[in-house]
């Protein structure tokens, strides 16, 4: 939603400035109605001129400042004051600084979401968007001991990932470097030495080297192709709707990653509808809601067009039933909720099954990550010694 800039009166005569989001300019002026405050102007503000935060803080920093607040607002603490007090009793001097900025745009009028929009490098749009939703279901604490829980797993899953990665990523480093220097230092110091001792009739070892070096072009023209790939589709996926929903769509349907993809996904989407149904919330408006948290696109679209045939009639068991992209357990539960009269509270029941579920697949993508990594390293570095130091040991035989 759009946020303005507005100019208020308070009952007492001050005059003070604000910013407040709004679907529109009815719903902005019907939001000081009843209250201590007159609206006397207001403008648009563009989100550009909102998420202009010059700082970004790592994941460690996020942590800190997510697990501070999860214990302040359980001890019944509001928001600002929850991050008043973060601020003196954070350790890091970054948490602190964060706090800081994130206290003075509460302070400015901006709700905690876009204030946290600011930092949008640093706070996922999962983040954001749960963080907003909370607010407006009155469960913001709720939202911060479940980022708090994800954070964690997310650091767990993230430390084992680099415990795995750091030696077939340094067999690697090693084997493109060793490659490198025979490109530089080595293969010229044989063709000096095939030119010394050559006759000039003999031409099977020129075609020999020129075929190495022939073969390093190409090496080194797929190995740029390649990279220069992946940064397309960073920037297409960025720039481009359309782009980034078939690119999470194929992550979707991708072997064994996809599943655990859907599962995060899921667990993900039934936090959400868990949370906004528990507030009083309905299904309609729930689901509506929970589409702009999913980061997935694919799986975001799929739940508007649930959402769609909702509205049309169709049972909500029978609308996730009919997209395939979902998986079967939630249109099971979901049938057994309307048959019980109890929708909502099959959301808490999805959650607890997904977040097994994501915590047994990530223990055992871990356990297959490094063998496979390990047998691709080996592979490449094979590449490379047929590639660099066969044609090398060829051409030093026929000096001999």
């Amino acid at each position: 939603m759009p946020n303005y800039r507005c100019t208020i009166v308070t009952n007492a005569g001050k005059k003070t400035t604000m910013i407040k989001e709004a679907a529109n300019d009815h719903e902005l002026a019907a939001s000081f109605n009843n209250t201590e405050q007159t609206l006397i102007k207001y403008t648009q503000v563009a989100d550009s001129a909102i998420a202009h935060s010059k700082k970004n803080y790592n994941r460690a920093i996020i942590l800190e400042f997510t697990e501070i607040m999860t214990s302040l607002l359980k001890s019944g603490l509001t928001v600002q004051d929850a991050i008043a007090l973060c601020s003196s009793i954070a350790t890091e001097q970054k948490t602190v600084w964060l706090c800081k900025s994130l206290l003075r745009a509460l302070q400015s009028g901006l709700p905690l979401h876009a204030a946290l929009k600011m930092h949008s490098p640093s706070f996922s749009s999962l983040y954001q968007s749960l963080v907003r939703l909370g607010e407006q279901t009155g469960s913001v604490s709720a939202v911060f001991q479940r980022m708090s829980v994800y954070l964690r797993n997310e650091k767990k899953i993230r430390g084992k990932v680099s415990n795995v990665l750091w030696y077939p990523m340094l067999v690697l480093i090693a084997a493109f470097a060793g490659s490198a220097a025979i490109v530089a230092f080595v293969m010229p110091r044989m063709a000096e030495l095939y030119s010394a001792f050559t006759t000039g009739t003999e031409q099977d070892a020129g075609m020999e080297l020129a075929g190495a070096y022939r073969s390093i072009w190409v090496s080194s023209t797929m190995i740029i192709l390649i990279i220069a790939a992946i940064v397309l589709c960073a920037v297409f996926k960025k720039y481009s709707p359309r782009f980034a929903y078939l690119l999470d769509y194929m992550f979707l349907k991708m072997p064994l990653f996809g599943g655990y993809v859907k599962s995060i996904q899921t667990m993900d989407f039934s936090f959400a509808m868990e949370m906004l149904t528990g507030s009083g919330i309905n299904i309609h408006t729930a689901l509506k809601e929970t589409a702009s948290v999913l980061r997935n696109r694919a799986y975001g679209k799929a739940i508007t067009d649930v959402h769609a045939m909702l509205l049309k009639g169709e049972q909500l068991s029978a609308a996730f039933g009919s997209f395939k992209i979902f998986p079967p357990y939630i249109s099971t539960w979901i049938a057994v909720g309307e048959r019980t009269g109890a929708v909502g509270s099959v959301f808490t029941q999805i959650r607890e099954y997904f977040q097994e579920d994501v915590d047994r697949m990530s223990e055992r993508f871990m356990n297959l990550l490094e063998p496979s990594l390990i047998f691709i390293v080996g592979i490449i570095v094979l590449t490379l010694i047929m590639q660099f130091v066969l044609p090398l040991l060829s051409l030093y035989g026929r000096l001999l």
